[in-house]
């Protein structure tokens, strides 16, 4: 990115900081308009869907976001060609870019290409512009890391993830401006000593990775294989569960930033510590909370998350789908806040009772699981009525796992599926990253 360019949008989000919560409101519902203006006149697919639900052009400018249909990751993708706003880009000339190029530096007709790992079930393919990448690099500069500039020390910075493609991660930190940083790329090792060795060498003052990479290492630290005091911990793109966050201040004696990402807006918001509210920038997304049919919950209330960043005319997301689960409240601060926060809803598991009855254990009874000693923990269902409960623990807990059978029963008890699901807790060594997407998966759902 063009110095000149960096430096002119740090002072549009500086002074976006300074406004009030009302003001930043109308200022997301103004930017909303005029994102719902543009999508209708340049996106065949969006002006088919607005019309087919008696939505006509005069009507835009009045409307408010809960009378617009919602869309969803499926139906991005199955309607890929018709709405982007740009005809001569091709979902077929985009995939065969992805299968021939891995380099996460290397562009797409000077727009940006971000896939996702399928790990919700359907993998998606996320274009920014030139222009729109700009916008969140210096997005990243300006709420993220804030970097004071030294030019006789540049920052270095490690990023700890899955580097072997276009990934929203990888992609960001290798755009990271080189007069500020200097970057290193350590791809996810199936053994976790190769990357404390890199880290060693290298000395990051800064680290930014999965929360369950950065947990592991809080785990080397702690027993004194990992030799590096960085000033910044850097954690997304996954749940940070308290156990997690409270692991890795121990060992780095220091707070972590959680950020919240997703390949559709990199950066949607920031928790700089425990003590701090999880502010989402809602001066460039219009968020919205539903229930379960779809209806809007009142502040405060927990549901599913809907998004439009309204940054994004290139392939505009409108009322999009992110199936995370929170509560939204606004503060005296300019951003809202998010109350609640316990991953996506497919990291829900459903079981049935031999009358038909659906039974689900949502995400939060299992992310905060706890058990004396205890250093990792999964919950997979490994059947329609089974659940596994793996744990790693340190030594010189022997009662460790009775206790985490008593803490499983209780889970299933509470969830009233205790007489028709097993449960069952196995006891291993560790619990390693999903070799595909890099990440620590805390829940596994069935699969057939």
């Amino acid at each position: 990115m063009r110095t000149i360019t960096l430096l002119t949008q740090l002072l549009k989000f500086r002074n976006d900081s300074k406004l009030s919560a009302q003001k930043v409101k109308e200022l997301s519902r103004q930017r909303f308009t005029s994102l719902l203006e543009k999508t209708y006149h340049s996106s065949t697919f969006y002006r088919d869907l607005y019309t087919s639900h008696g939505i006509k052009p005069n009507d835009l400018k009045d409307i408010t976001p809960k009378d617009l249909p919602i869309i969803n990751k499926t139906m991005v993708m199955d309607n890929f060609d018709s709405l982007l706003t740009d005809p001569s880009i091709t979902r077929k000339s985009v995939e065969e870019f992805l299968s021939n190029d891995a380099n996460p530096r290397n562009r797409f007709r000077d727009n940006t290409v971000i896939h996702t790992s399928g790990s919700t079930g359907v993998p998606g393919i996320f274009l920014y512009s030139k222009v729109e990448w700009s916008f969140i690099a210096a997005l990243v500069v300006a709420r993220i890391s804030q970097p004071v500039f030294n030019p006789l020390h540049k920052l270095r910075l490690a990023f700890l993830g899955n580097t072997g493609g276009h990934y929203a991660g990888v992609t960001l930190t290798s755009d990271a401006p080189k007069f500020l940083y200097n970057t290193r790329l350590f791809s996810n090792p199936k053994d976790i000593q190769n990357l404390i060795a890199g880290l060693n060498e290298f000395q990051p003052d800064i680290i930014s990775g999965y929360a369950g990479t950065i947990y592991q290492l809080a785990l080397a630290k702690l027993d004194g294989s990992l030799k590096i005091k960085p000033g910044r911990l850097q954690s997304s793109g996954e749940v940070l569960t308290e156990h997690m966050r409270e692991t890795i201040e121990s060992a780095f004696n220091q707070d972590v930033f959680d950020l919240y990402a997703c390949s559709e807006s990199i950066v949607l918001g920031i928790q700089k510590s425990r003590r701090d509210p999880f502010h989402l920038f809602d001066d460039w997304h219009h968020l919205e909370v539903i229930d379960e049919k779809d209806n809007l919950v009142p502040e405060g209330t927990q549901g599913s998350l809907l998004v439009t960043p309204l940054y994004r005319t290139l392939q505009p997301l409108i009322r999009y789908r992110l199936s995370d689960t929170m509560a939204l409240q606004t503060t005296d601060q300019p951003f809202i806040t998010m109350n609640r926060f316990t991953g996506r809803t497919e990291d829900t598991l459903t079981f049935v009772n031999p009358q038909g009855i659906k039974h689900p254990i949502h995400a939060s009874e299992m992310v905060e699981f706890f058990a004396p000693g205890l250093r990792q923990f999964q919950f997979e269902q490994t059947s329609p009525n089974s659940l596994l409960l793996r744990i790693a623990v340190n030594d010189g807990y022997s009662d460790s796992k009775q206790i985490a059978e008593k803490k499983l029963q209780d889970i299933l008890v509470k969830a009233n599926i205790e007489k028709f699901v097993l449960g069952k807790v196995e006891l291993v060594n560790s619990i390693g990253l999903n070799p595909k997407t890099g990440k620590f998966k805390i829940i596994l759902p069935y699969s057939n």
